[in-house]
C-alpha cells in the first residue's frame, strides 16, 4: 500500500485546500434554482431541509453532486460516493451497503438489523442495504447530509442521510442513449426519454442495463462462479401539473440483480498471524479470525483470489426490488401541503460461493420484505419572518427469509462432512413520528432555527430454526426465539445562522439523533437498546473572489452513547451457534474539521478540494473481560482524508470542445474489527486517482469519453465476515458514447 506522511498531507492540503473546491453544483428538479451569476459559480437550489432553498444558505453540513458532477467522476453506484464527499464511506457487505458517516455506522446487515444513515430516493426511505444502490442512473442530484438529522428524517439517521433525488419529467422532448465497455467485460447500457403529452401532463421514462465477469481471481476453482454483477433497471415517471401550485407526480421503478452473489476472499490474504476461533473440520491454519493480524501487501493478484475449493457450481443472485411511489403538493392559501406515500417489493433468490469460518462455503437465501411509508407535511409559503415545515410519518416493513449456511471439508479419510445452518426469519417493523422545525429571523441577518420529533418503533421476530435445525418430531429448535421491543424517542435541534455579508454566513448548531433498539438472533443475547447521539456543529458558508471561489468550513463534536457494536458469535464450536450479536458499548466521542471549496480557474477551469480530519474514539469500552479498547479509534474512521481534482475545457472551435478531469483522494488507516474477539484489522492508508477525457460536439449531441478509475489498482478492504473479509474494486477502465437527442 502507498503511504502518505500525514504532516505532508497536511501540508499541502491546508495551502491547496483554502483555494481548492469540493462542493459540488445540482439544479433542482422540482423548484426552479436561482438565476445563476454572470460569471463563476451558479446557484444550486436543494430540499435538504425538506423544503427548497440554496445549499450556500442551508446551515448545515451538506455536499451535493449533480448531474455533471456524476459524469466527470464517473459515479454509476452508491459506493463511489465515498470517493467524492469527505468523511463518507460506502462498502458492502454480502452485497449490501454499508454507510460510515463520521465514524458512525451500522454492520449489522440482517433482517433484523437498522442502518445509522438514511438513504432516501425521491424523499422515500429505503429500509433494505441489498436494494439501495438500485436507484443510480438518470439522476438530477445527490445530497449527502453529514450529521445527526433526527428532526427532520427520523429513526436511524444518527450518521446523516443520503438522498438521492431522480431527474423528473421535463416541457421539452428529449432523450439520451449511452453505452459503456470497459475490462473485466464490462458492459453497460442506458437510455432516457422525455416526452410532454399535453400542456398539464408529462413523462419520463429510463432504462440502464450493467453487467461484467467477477474482479476476482478463482485460483484452484477454476469454472466455480464467483462474484459479478448482470443488473437491469428502469423507471417511469409520470408528472401532472394541473396548476402552479398544485402537482402531482406518480412513479414506478423496478430493479433486478443478477449476476453471481457476493464472494469474500480469505482473511490470510491481507495477514499474517495464527489463526483462532477455529470450528470443527477448519483445515489447519485457517480460523474464524487472526490473532495479533499484521498487514502484508501480497500484490492485487494474491489480494484478489479465493484460495478455498468451493462447492456449487449453480451459484447465481436473482433479487428483484419493484417500487411505486406518489408526491401530491399544493397549496391551501399561506400553507404547502405534500404527501409523499411509497411501497417497496424487494424478492431474494440467491446462491453465493464463499470462504467463511475457515473453510469452504455456500449459502442460499430466498424470501423478501415489503414496506410502505406515508409522509405528510405542511410548510410555510409566506416571505414572513417565520418559516416553518411540520408533518407526520409512518412506516411498516414485513421481512420473510429463509436461509441455509452448508460448509464443505473433506476429511484426511476422504469423508466430506456437511454442516447446514438454516435460518426462517420472519421480522416485522413499525415507526410512527409526528415533527416539525421552525426557522424565525429574528433580524434581517440572523435566524433561529428549533425542531423537534417524536418518535415510537415497533419491532417484532420469530425464527423456529435460529441457525440450528428443528430436531425429529419437534416443531422448534432449542435454538428458536420469539420476541417484540418496543421504543420511542424524542429527538431535537437547535441552532443559529447569520449572514456576514450577502455571500457569506456562519451557522451553529445542537443537534440529537436516534437509532431504534432490537434483538439478537440468538435466545442467550437478548435485546439491546436504542443508541443516541449528541452533535454540535460550527461553520462557515460563503462566496469570495467576485463569485470565483466557494467555501464550506466547519467543526463537529459528537457525544455518542450506547453505539450498536455487531459481529458474528459463534456461541460453542458448533457453527449451527453463530449469529450476527448486536451489543451496546459503552460511549464514544468523535470531534473534527472539514473543508470544501470549489475555484473557478479562467474561464475554463475548476479545481476542487476537500479535507477532513476527525478523531472519532471509545471512551471507555471493553470487548470482553481481558481486551481494553477505551481510547482506540471507531471502526472505518480514519483520522485523516483528502480529496483534490482539476476539470479544464479546450474549446476546440466549431468541431466541439475536449474536457480532462483528473482527481486523487486519500484516506488515512482505519479499522475493521470483531469486537467478541478483540481482534482488530487495520487496513493501512491509501490513495486512489482517477482520469476522465472526453470530447462534446459543438452541437452537444454525441460525447465520447474514455476513463480509468484506481490508477494505483489499490484493493482495500470495505467489511469482514468470519474468516474473511469483502474488498473493494480494482482498477476500472473504459470508453463511454453518450447520444443526446
Amino acid at each position: 500500500m502507498h503511504h502518505i506522511p500525514r504532516t505532508r498531507l497536511l501540508q499541502a492540503f491546508a495551502t491547496a485546500g483554502l483555494l481548492s473546491g469540493g462542493v459540488a453544483l445540482a439544479q433542482d428538479a422540482d423548484t426552479p434554482a436561482a438565476a445563476p451569476a454572470t460569471k463563476g459559480i451558479a446557484e444550486v437550489v436543494v430540499t435538504a431541509q425538506k423544503i427548497a432553498q440554496p445549499a450556500i444558505k442551508t446551515p448545515l453540513a451538506l455536499s451535493v453532486l449533480g448531474g455533471d458532477d456524476l459524469k466527470n467522476a464517473g459515479i454509476n453506484d452508491a459506493r463511489a460516493l465515498g470517493e467524492a464527499v469527505p468523511n463518507v464511506q460506502l462498502g458492502q457487505s454480502s452485497g449490501k451497503l454499508q454507510i460510515a458517516i463520521r465514524g458512525v455506522a451500522s454492520f449489522d446487515t440482517t433482517e433484523k438489523g437498522d442502518p445509522s444513515a438514511a438513504f432516501n430516493i425521491d424523499g422515500a426511505y429505503i429500509s433494505r442495504p441489498e436494494v439501495q444502490a438500485g436507484a443510480f442512473f438518470d439522476l438530477d442530484r445527490i445530497e449527502v447530509l453529514r450529521g445527526p438529522q433526527g428532526t427532520l428524517y427520523g429513526r436511524n439517521a444518527t450518521a446523516g442521510a443520503i438522498n438521492v433525488i431522480t431527474a423528473k419529467p421535463g416541457k421539452n422532448v428529449e432523450g439520451k442513449v449511452g453505452v459503456e465497455v470497459g475490462n473485466y467485460g464490462s458492459k453497460r447500457v442506458d437510455g432516457m426519454i422525455n416526452l410532454p403529452v399535453n400542456t398539464w401532463l408529462a413523462l419520463r421514462a429510463a432504462l440502464t442495463a450493467d453487467r461484467r465477469d467477477t474482479y476476482l481471481n478463482p485460483g484452484p476453482n477454476a469454472g466455480i462462479p464467483l462474484e459479478s454483477k448482470d443488473n437491469k433497471a428502469g423507471r417511469l415517471h409520470a408528472l401532472a401539473t394541473f396548476s402552479k401550485d398544485t402537482s402531482l407526480l406518480l412513479t414506478a421503478e423496478t430493479f433486478r440483480l443478477g449476476g453471481v452473489g457476493s464472494t469474500p476472499v480469505p482473511l490470510s490474504n491481507f495477514f499474517d498471524g495464527t489463526p483462532i476461533d477455529r470450528l470443527p473440520f477448519s483445515p489447519a491454519g485457517t480460523g474464524n479470525n487472526i490473532k495479533d493480524p499484521v498487514y502484508v501487501d501480497r500484490g492485487t493478484d494474491l489480494q484478489q483470489t479465493v484460495t478455498q475449493r468451493l462447492r456449487n457450481g449453480n451459484a447465481h443472485r436473482d433479487n428483484q426490488a419493484d417500487a411505486l411511489r406518489g408526491e401530491f403538493r399544493t397549496v391551501l392559501g399561506p400553507v404547502g401541503l405534500t404527501y409523499q406515500v411509497a411501497h417497496l417489493k424487494t424478492d431474494i433468490e440467491e446462491i453465493s460461493n464463499g470462504t467463511y469460518f475457515g473453510f469452504p462455503f455456500n449459502s442460499d437465501r430466498a424470501g423478501g420484505a415489503r414496506s410502505t411509508s406515508n409522509e405528510l407535511r405542511f410548510n410555510s409559503v409566506t416571505s414572513g419572518p417565520v418559516r416553518w415545515v411540520a408533518g407526520l410519518y409512518a412506516f411498516h416493513e414485513g421481512l420473510d427469509n429463509t436461509a441455509n449456511f452448508r460448509t464443505y471439508v473433506t476429511l484426511p479419510n476422504g469423508a466430506t462432512p456437511v454442516t447446514v445452518v438454516p435460518y426462517l426469519q420472519r421480522v416485522d417493523n413499525r415507526s410512527k413520528a409526528a415533527f416539525g422545525q421552525v426557522t424565525w429571523s429574528v433580524r434581517g441577518d440572523t435566524r433561529i432555527i428549533a425542531g423537534l420529533r417524536r418518535t415510537r418503533d415497533d419491532k417484532a421476530g420469530a425464527d423456529p430454526l435460529a441457525g440450528a435445525a428443528a430436531a425429529a418430531g419437534a416443531t422448534r429448535s432449542a435454538a428458536a426465539y420469539a420476541t417484540a421491543v418496543r421504543f420511542s424517542d424524542t429527538s431535537w435541534k437547535l441552532g443559529v445562522d447569520h449572514d456576514l455579508s450577502k455571500s457569506v454566513m456562519l451557522y451553529a448548531s445542537a443537534a440529537t439523533g436516534y437509532k431504534a433498539g432490537g434483538f439478537n438472533d440468538q435466545v442467550s443475547a437478548g435485546a439491546y437498546a436504542p443508541e443516541h447521539l449528541k452533535a454540535y456543529e460550527a461553520g462557515i458558508k460563503g462566496r469570495f473572489l467576485d463569485n470565483m471561489l466557494q467555501v464550506t468550513a466547519g467543526g463537529f463534536h459528537y457525544a455518542y452513547r450506547d453505539q450498536q457494536l455487531s459481529a458474528v458469535v459463534c456461541e460453542t464450536a458448533d457453527p449451527a451457534s453463530c449469529g450476527t450479536r448486536t451489543t451496546n458499548a459503552a460511549n464514544s466521542t468523535v470531534d473534527g474539521a472539514e473543508l470544501e471549496a470549489t475555484l473557478r480557474v479562467g474561464e475554463n477551469g475548476t479545481l476542487r478540494g476537500n479535507l477532513a480530519l476527525t478523531r472519532a474514539e471509545f471512551k471507555r469500552y471493553r470487548p470482553n473481560t481481558t481486551a481494553d479498547w477505551s481510547g482506540q479509534l471507531l471502526d472505518r474512521a480514519p483520522e485523516q482524508g483528502a480529496g483534490l481534482g482539476y476539470t479544464h475545457v479546450f474549446p476546440l472551435g466549431g468541431a466541439g470542445e475536449l474536457s480532462a478531469t483528473l482527481s486523487t483522494r486519500y484516506s488515512g488507516s482505519y479499522f475493521i474489527s470483531d469486537p467478541s474477539s478483540a481482534v482488530r484489522y487495520r487496513q493501512p492508508s491509501f490513495h486512489k486517482s482517477d482520469l476522465l477525457v472526453g470530447f462534446t460536439t459543438h452541437d452537444g449531441k454525441l460525447t465520447l469519453q474514455a476513463f480509468a478509475k484506481n490508477i494505483e489498482n489499490e484493493i482495500t478492504l470495505e467489511s469482514r465476515v468470519p474468516g474473511a473479509f469483502f474488498i473493494g474494486d480494482p482498477r476500472i477502465y473504459g470508453l463511454r458514447a453518450t447520444y443526446n437527442f
